[in-house]
């Protein structure tokens, strides 16, 4: 407390920002969200009379895991807090950020948005309608079950992986995260599986029409890489710009990647959890604290959301 929450701290906000990765007021929302939300945050006696640990503590011994990748017996020393509180902390802190934040932080665009959405990469890219840039990223398993090893190993990865697959934006902002597929699909074969495919086979995918070149279009698009290459022998000079402009459009989701992977080390590195849900939760609570950040830094395009406004 000394260090990062009296009134006269040890550290300035510049280090808590680098150390936490978010800055003191989103932490504290966060903590004070969870603590409204969850008894497992709250400061409780336990059966000695003697008070636990408080929500700060059980949400900076999960952010220093996520954060620098570390085991979980890492905060013993600085933190004071057992392996075995460390590890429920952590489980619990991805578990409360999905269900207090998810509904806002991983939604869809609204119409609003996507006309906003529109107007920045028509600006940046040169390209009306785009959404965003689609890829997937493999997250290295090391604790997968032997029986299950080679349906989650692919030839070009190190050893078994399970899938992500995002939407990005110009901002980095993740608008769709799909995780889950088994390592040796490629990114057709996750695309295919993925609820962003049948929501827009069944018609729920948000709608916002745009003209590119005096055509009319009623829905916007997703730019690719990997298996759905553009031109790769383009003939002439215009099919050789278009091949320029997509392929530098479509690296915001890899800058995405990038920033999620320095940010969170944890991401970083072969994954030791046993199960596949508490990957899923700590993924998702990734993706949702970095569109967290965005917004608190006011980086987002679509800033100030509003509920009501949304599907």
């Amino acid at each position: 407390m000394k260090d990062y929450f009296d009134e006269a701290p040890t550290f300035s906000n510049e280090f808590f920002r680098h150390r936490f990765r978010m800055s003191k007021r989103l932490f504290l929302r966060i903590v004070d969200d969870l603590e409204a939300n969850y008894d497992y945050f709250k400061q409780k006696p336990d059966a000695r009379g003697a008070l636990g640990f408080t929500g700060i503590q059980k949400c900076t011994s999960a952010l220093r895991i996520l954060a620098y990748g570390n085991t979980t017996d890492i905060n013993d020393e600085y933190l004071k807090i057992a392996e075995k509180t460390t590890r429920d902390s952590l489980e619990h802190f991805c578990r409360g950020i999905i269900d207090v934040y998810g509904a806002r932080y991983l939604r869809t665009p609204t119409w609003d948005g996507l006309q906003k959405i529109y107007e920045v990469h028509n600006a940046e890219h040169g390209l009306p309608g785009m959404i965003g840039s689609i890829d997937c990223m493999h997250w290295r398993w090391d604790n997968c079950p032997t029986a299950w090893r080679g349906q989650h190993t692919r030839g070009d990865q190190k050893g078994p992986t399970i899938i992500l697959q995002a939407v990005a934006s110009h901002d980095l902002w993740v608008w769709s995260a799909y995780f889950g597929v088994v390592g040796s699909c490629n990114d057709i074969n996750v695309f295919e599986q993925s609820p962003l495919l049948e929501e827009w086979i069944s018609g729920k995918a948000p709608k916002a029409s745009f003209y590119a070149n005096g055509n009319y279009y009623p829905h916007g698009y997703y730019l690719s890489d990997g298996i759905c290459n553009t031109y790769s022998d383009p003939i002439d000079e215009k099919r050789a710009y278009f091949k320029k402009v997509q392929e530098y459009s479509r690296k915001d989701i890899e800058r995405c990647f990038g920033v999620l992977k320095q940010r969170w080390q944890y991401l970083r590195n072969p994954c030791r959890a046993w199960s596949k849900q508490k990957m899923r939760d700590a993924m998702y609570a990734y993706i949702i604290m970095h569109n967290m950040i965005l917004e608190d830094e006011g980086k987002a395009i679509c800033q100030n959301y509003m509920p009501e406004a949304g599907h």
